[in-house]
């Protein structure tokens, strides 16, 4: 702290706290490469998937339906389903595809346990292996698998040695991790998942609730400051005061919450000065819609109406969705399910699968469409409006 900003009695509170880019080094016990500063730029993706915002979720796991939900094509030739049935494995071929796709929706890669035969000629199983776990090796060679990247000094979550995928070590490693990474440019070894640069707007999304959550629960009271006229402290003593102010009540969740101040006069009472914020619901409307736009283009959504998301002046009949639906195949779903099939049939080559794998189409269930009698047309509208 400067000389001059010791005579100022306030202190101005950073509330822009969050994950930046992350940076992929090896660690400094040189045994790994670290996923992210903290090394947990996985499990932070993890959480923004499962804690941060409905429409991401939504998203998300209507893509996985739409790539690998709807099972591998019929009919398969025997090796493939005795590949696909993975009677070693804890999950069939089908369950395991819908995991690493979850994985590699949410962070770019995924990864897959293999168990050689003895003879080291043939798999014998596979088994989903958690992408959030594994860390790559300096040498790229190695993946260490750990329970808790947080606190992996502890035993239990050691981090265990497998070799990478390698057929010609198949007989000194008899368990191999296949792990594969979305190659993103100008960046090496881990992923950036392609939504990275929408995290942002998928954090003001958790934000925007939490604020009105908060809203709530305080009776949609106005932030206020709370001046304290009897002196200013020591520098110490206000730096105490703030630090404990800043650990209860900054964030989203404290909406309607105060700033505390210190100065001289008016006979020692405190001052209750209500912040006003005028427009607030407009404002908040137009970054809703903004947050909603921004997502979309993010996660490449060509019709949000694919995804349960209702759009204002557009119809949604069964041709506009059939026509959308074939658009993100195209544009979307085929080259991601290009991928994942490449990959899994590299696995069941070495199960002497010659057939490649190819995952069913999705298709839109028009049932509960139907039920709501969605119009066709805009005329079809208007007589359904006056009908209900």
């Amino acid at each position: 702290m400067s000389e001059d900003s010791k005579n100022i009695p306030f202190r101005i509170l950073n509330f822009a706290k969050g994950q930046g880019i992350p940076t992929f080094k090896e660690n400094r016990n040189n045994l790994w490469i670290d996923y992210g500063k903290d090394n947990l730029y996985p499990q932070f993706l993890l959480d923004v998937f499962n804690n941060y915002s409905n429409k991401h979720k939504a998203i998300i796991n209507r893509k996985v339906d739409m790539t690998t939900g709807n099972g591998i094509k019929e009919p398969m030739t025997p090796e493939l389903q005795k590949f696909a049935a993975n009677k070693w494995g804890s999950k069939d071929l089908e369950e395991i595809s819908v995991r690493i796709n979850f994985d590699y929706e949410i962070c770019g890669g995924f990864a897959i346990l293999v168990r050689w035969n003895i003879d080291g000629t043939s798999i014998a199983a596979i088994d989903f292996l958690p992408f959030d776990k594994c860390r790559l090796s300096p040498c790229e060679e190695k993946i260490l698998v750990s329970k808790d990247w947080s606190n992996p000094r502890r035993n239990e979550n050691k981090p265990v040695e497998y070799c990478r995928f390698s057929p010609r070590k198949a007989v000194e490693y008899p368990s191999q991790v296949f792990y594969f990474v979305e190659e993103t440019n100008g960046v090496d070894y881990y992923p950036l998942p392609y939504y990275s640069s929408t995290l942002n707007w998928i954090s003001l999304d958790f934000e925007i609730s939490q604020f009105h959550l908060s809203s709530v629960r305080n009776g949609f009271q106005p932030g206020f400051i709370l001046n304290f006229s009897t002196g200013i402290p020591t520098l110490q003593e206000m730096d105490n005061a703030y630090k404990e102010f800043e650990k209860r009540y900054t964030g989203t969740e404290n909406a309607g919450k105060f700033i505390l101040t210190f100065s001289e006069g008016q006979e020692q009472r405190p001052e209750f000065i209500p912040i006003n914020l005028n427009d607030s619901d407009e404002r908040f409307i137009m970054l809703h819609k903004e947050m909603m736009d921004e997502i979309f283009i993010g996660h490449q959504v060509t019709d949000p109406q694919l995804f349960g998301v209702r759009v204002p002046g557009e119809l949604g009949g069964r041709d506009s969705l059939l026509e959308n639906l074939a658009m993100f195949q195209s544009v979307y779903v085929s080259s991601k399910q290009g991928v994942i099939e490449k990959q899994l049939d590299k696995l069941a080559k070495w199960a002497n699968v010659v057939e490649p794998i190819k995952f069913n189409d999705y298709e839109i269930d028009f049932s509960s469409i139907d039920d709501q009698e969605v119009p066709e047309t805009r005329e079809e509208e208007e007589i359904q409006k006056e009908t209900n």
